[in-house]
């Protein structure tokens, strides 16, 4: 509770988040592409939980990779993000973010990962 006071209290006064333990860093691509965990909904897959797979998410102004490894090597599932419809759901005080996809053809994605991957939740501003 002291914790969550302190944090709220810093990112107040500097402007920023303080990371929160336990969660991995976001790794920043070349390219500019980031890859966070996270998870998404929309593919079929008998590893879904209520329709959502959990991996790896590489966010970038093209494409939505998702994998099941850091790497972005297996089991890759792309949406592509050209001419997609975005909504970004956040609830206040939750910890996750939910961007919703519609692609040009009509198909629907959610995708899901903590809200202090600023540099992930940038991709779609």
């Amino acid at each position: 509770m002291l914790g969550d006071v302190l944090s709220g209290l810093l990112g107040f006064l500097l402007g920023w988040t303080p990371r929160r333990w336990a969660v991995p860093r976001a790794r920043v691509h070349a390219d500019g592409s980031v890859t966070v965990p996270g998870q998404i909904h929309g593919f079929p897959s008998i590893d879904s939980v209520r329709g959502w797979i959990g991996g790896y998410l590489t966010i970038s102004d093209q494409q939505v990779v998702h994998t099941i490894d850091r790497d972005a090597k297996v089991l890759r599932r792309t949406i592509p993000r050209a001419g997609a419809a975005v909504e970004i759901q956040t609830e206040q005080g939750a910890a996750y973010v939910i961007v919703c996809l519609t692609t040009p053809d009509g198909r629907h994605f959610k995708i899901s990962f903590d809200r202090s991957y600023d540099q992930a939740l940038a991709q779609f501003s």
